[in-house]
């Protein structure tokens, strides 16, 4: 049997090598002169062109064990960071390679004094990205979404939605049934805190048989209850009408819960077709989520305080919702109820807690429906606007920096430290290297390429965290894991 132990060069050699393959390959896609990659994809039809830095990262696996644990690293990485600003991506992974390259060269010193020299220059960081900040306006907006999305008419629309729904309204995406795309507005809300119980509980991809990282159901018939659920038998009367009336799924938002209810819960999804999404309320505000999520569905909530128990609910107990998107961390709901009635009710208290209440429930909504004339235009369309969206919102919300990696140059000429100083212009050198030519601050402007600050910082921040642990890792221990299905059989023979 082959040792699961690396010691010291051996180990950290393989990690880097795996994070400059990836590098190579992702780094070739940035900027407008970046090519596509070609991902292969079990999905009609087969294949998938795209420049997203995240999905190919996603879809690479390399065949040495080691290299693709640095892949993994690095995938962690670009993932906090896509999470943080929906964004940047490409630019996370050349950073994080070109801090790994320069400071590998360090080798003489300490390489703890390294990762604690790399952290302790983030504020300064941060100072000169706020320096070179500006704010924009709504009608500035389209321009960042269409360089995001490298389609003006994808700019041009999330501009036109947020001239709709205002600087703190809320876009998510779908998919169009026609050719063109198109949106609605609504109302909706963003609970933040509150995520699925169990990644199974995420749709399931049909035909890779994959789960996704977000649960995204329509008109969906919602459960709001304080009793703490022991077992899945309390919903066992509920659940059975629900069935008989060919209704398959309802989302619960409860407080507590025993382990076994989620591996119930998931049998019963496996076996019989019925799925529950289990949410857990937030810890922030969350007596006050009771009552505005129960006005925002309709749903009333289950209480045994007031005399109402779990194993007595009915469906007239449930509320409804048009949209709902959850994932491991929160709940955005949209196409809710009238709630201008609870609304004025909680401005007329005048106190803080009331008016931040009230206009969270005032948040203005839109669903960006994607449209394309063939499953491989609408993949690559897709994460096209997703990236757009992400953005956008982004920049109305921290600002903007000059774009084409010139901010990190302007960074690396001000930061006093030898990695990062040369380790920052990694951008901007891919980004000409693919366009053939350089890139000047005016012409930039000019041009109006701008990025997102956060998404700037936030791709400086999470490489310089992941730089910093490989290059302080000497010893690499490795073990079998389990795949996605195995786990998910565990998870179901949890219970007899």
């Amino acid at each position: 049997m082959k040792d699961n132990l690396y010691i010291n060069k051996s180990a950290q050699k393989k990690l880097i090598s795996g994070i400059k393959k990836c590098r190579d390959a992702i780094g070739s896609t940035m900027g407008s002169g970046g090519s596509n990659g070609l991902l292969e994809a079990i999905e009609n039809p087969g294949y998938l062109h795209t420049n997203d830095g995240i999905t190919l990262l996603e879809g690479i696996h390399l065949a040495d064990p080691l290299e693709d644990m640095g892949r993994k690293i690095l995938l962690e990485s670009v993932s906090r960071a896509n999470k943080q600003s929906g964004d940047g991506s490409s630019t996370t992974t050349v950073l994080t390679a070109a801090l790994i390259e320069e400071g590998s060269k360090f080798s003489f010193t300490n390489p703890m004094t390294i990762k604690r020299s790399l952290e302790r220059c983030v504020p300064e960081i941060e100072k000169i990205i706020a320096s070179l900040t500006r704010e924009i306006t709504i009608d500035e907006v389209g321009q960042v979404a269409a360089i995001s999305a490298e389609d003006k008419e994808i700019g041009r629309i999330i501009q036109e939605i947020y001239q709709e729904i205002g600087k703190d309204g809320i876009i998510h995406w779908d998919i169009s049934k026609t050719y063109e795309d198109h949106y609605t507005l609504g109302k909706g809300i963003t609970v933040e805190g509150a995520g699925f119980a169990s990644p199974y509980m995420a749709d399931l991809d049909e035909k890779t048989g994959a789960f996704h990282k977000e649960a995204k159901w329509k008109n969906p018939h919602i459960l709001i209850t304080k009793q703490k659920i022991t077992s899945a038998a309390d919903f066992n009367t509920l659940f059975e009408t629900l069935f008989k009336k060919d209704i398959k799924e309802v989302v619960v938002f409860c407080d507590e819960f025993e382990a076994n209810v989620v591996a119930d819960l998931v049998k019963t999804r496996a076996v019989r077709g019925f799925k529950t999404l289990l949410v857990k309320m937030p810890l922030l505000w969350k007596d006050w989520w009771y009552e505005d999520l129960a006005k925002a569905t309709g749903a009333t909530v289950i209480d045994p305080v007031l005399g109402l128990a779990l194993k007595d609910a009915t469906i007239e107990h449930l509320g409804k919702v048009e949209n709902i998107t959850v994932d491991k961390d929160n709940t955005y709901l949209d196409g809710i109820k009238d709630v201008s009635a609870h609304i004025a009710v909680l401005e007329a208290e005048g106190t803080d807690d009331g008016l931040i209440r009230a206009s969270r429930l005032n948040t203005k909504t839109a669903r960006y429906f994607v449209g394309a004339p063939s499953e491989s235009a609408l993949s690559y369309k897709r994460l096209k606007v997703e990236d757009a969206i992400g953005a956008s919102y982004q920049a109305l919300h921290g600002g903007v920096v000059i774009g084409g990696g010139l901010a990190l140059m302007e960074v690396a000429k001000q930061i006093k430290h030898p990695i990062l100083s040369k380790a920052l212009l990694a951008p901007y050198k891919q980004i000409t290297k693919n366009l053939g030519h350089s890139l000047s601050q005016e012409q930039m402007e000019a041009e109006q390429v701008y990025d997102p600050a956060p998404v700037v910082l936030n791709a400086v921040k999470n490489a310089i965290s992941v730089a910093a642990s490989v290059l302080t890792c000497s010893v690499v221990v490795q073990f079998p894991r389990p795949t996605e299905a195995e786990q998910l059989i565990h998870a179901l023979m949890q219970k007899p």
